[in-house]
């Protein structure tokens, strides 16, 4: 007897792209059958008129195991998450491994080495200054230690640590191509300048051969440079180098304040006055920006959230006219500096609007090609070869969804409620679990951690 089955729905197969009306029966954490016959399981899923998908993967989170976002991100059919992006990172990997272990997660959460974290570690504080060459050393060992306990890669923000040379970037890196491991880079800067930025990103690849993934496209390109920026990740890729990219939902984004993202240079960058800056927490919380309360702000030496309200909104859905442009949330944020409240839509909402607007309501992508973007396509960037499909032996990470219904709801705090849960999705199962079931929290447990694997790459 299979532990569940889901019943009646249209499987959705992102490698061979197709439609499969088909049962799909999970048994001991893993997919046991898919077929048209009817079995005995202990529990059932009706999901007659929905689409089963292999449970959603999200490529760029910063989730590091707080309770609340993962909750979030699971109700929007997330099943697991790579945390540790834009340089944000753990100090301790096998004690944080071990705890997420022994208290159980409502996802499967994999962890990059976070780059400035790393720096820091190896005894340089300030994010403004370079390594020297015995920190260096020292960074290099703390990295390598790092994947031998299971981080799956390398996340660097070069934005937030300005003091990031090329030269750190390009042997840190090389110790992750040993392994075999990605790096994803949220780049020097935004706008035309941030152009420069990605050309360094991609250089690293090309110096190191180590697999560079661009992050959140649409939040450092999206001001009229999309065209540009898209091209030369073309260029990249047509040469040969192993450049991946991943984008979200939105062009207005959210960050810690006393960062150079708003250094006072943004009013230029992003051709916007102080009134475009929203602030989320803090002593100005729920007020828009002037002259006089941004220098309060900036001079308090607080760690405030900000949101930026700018962009160019139609050149999120130029991003995905590349084929391999996965759609990542960038959610948790807030929870890495200790707000458990949702400050971004982007936490509860980017996966169902993905869903619905690309395939929906646009029509740019089928429905297949989509969920390639947030299951099979990420899945074999990050090595999860146990992911990303369901066909028996995979493990049964799932949502079941209703196509007609699935809508993201969260808004802006300035127009609505962030926090609003989406609607249309039936279930979201991780590893033969049900999480989720009709946005009600059945299981918060049923995640594991990914703890990558730590045997030197060979060709």
């Amino acid at each position: 007897m299979f532990d569940l089955a889901i019943i009646g729905g249209t499987l959705i197969d992102p490698v061979t792209r197709r439609l499969i009306p088909a049962n799909v029966y999970l048994k001991e954490g893993k997919v046991a059958e898919v077929s048209r016959q009817a079995y005995e399981a202990k529990e059932t899923v009706d999901a007659c008129g929905m689409y089963v998908s292999p449970g959603f993967i999200d490529i760029h989170g910063h989730i590091d195991g707080n309770r609340a976002m993962g909750e979030l991100l699971a109700r929007q059919g997330v099943t697991t998450v790579i945390n540790g992006n834009c340089g944000f990172g753990q100090k301790d990997f096998p004690a944080y491994f071990d705890k997420l272990e022994k208290s159980g997660f409502v996802l499967n959460q994999s962890q990059l080495a976070g780059g400035t974290t790393v720096r820091e570690r190896a005894g340089q504080p300030d994010g403004d200054a370079p390594l020297t060459e015995e920190q260096m050393v020292k960074a290099e060992q703390i990295l390598l230690e790092d994947l031998e306990a299971g981080a799956s890669g390398l996340g660097f923000g070069i934005e937030y640590a300005q003091g990031t040379t090329t030269e750190e970037m390009v042997r840190l890196s090389r110790v992750a191509a040993r392994y075999g491991k990605p790096v994803s880079i949220h780049v020097r800067t935004d706008c035309w300048a941030g152009l420069a930025g990605l050309k360094e990103a991609i250089d690293l690849s090309r110096k190191t051969g180590v697999g560079v993934i661009i992050s959140h496209v649409v939040y450092q390109f999206g001001f009229g440079m999309m065209a540009q920026a898209l091209q030369m990740i073309e260029d990249a890729v047509a040469e040969g180098l192993d450049i991946s990219c991943d984008s979200g939902m939105y062009t207005s984004f959210v960050t810690i304040f006393q960062t150079p993202v708003f250094d006072e240079s943004f009013k230029e960058r992003w051709d916007c006055g102080y009134d475009s800056i929203y602030m989320v927490s803090g002593k100005y919380a729920g007020q828009y920006l002037t002259k006089e309360t941004y220098r309060d702000a900036w001079d308090s030496g607080t760690s405030d959230l900000a949101l930026a309200l700018i962009g160019k909104p139609h050149e999120i859905f130029m991003a995905y006219d590349l084929p391999y442009m996965m759609c990542s949330s960038d959610a948790g944020i807030s929870g890495l500096i200790g707000i458990e409240e949702v400050i971004h839509p982007q936490d509860t909402t980017t996966f169902p609007k993905f869903i619905r607007e690309v395939v929906v309501e646009n029509g740019q992508l089928t429905l297949v090609d989509a969920i390639s973007r947030i299951t099979s396509i990420p899945a074999e960037r990050m090595g999860l070869d146990q992911k990303g499909r369901l066909t028996p032996g995979m493990d049964a990470d799932v949502v079941v969804f209703d196509l007609e219904k699935l809508r993201g709801r969260g808004e802006f705090a300035h127009i609505g409620n962030p926090a609003a849960t989406p609607e249309g999705i039936k279930a979201v199962i991780v590893n033969g679990k049900i999480a989720i079931r009709d946005d009600k929290i059945e299981c918060t447990t049923a995640g594991k951690v990914l703890r990558a694997p730590n045997i030197p790459w060979k060709l």
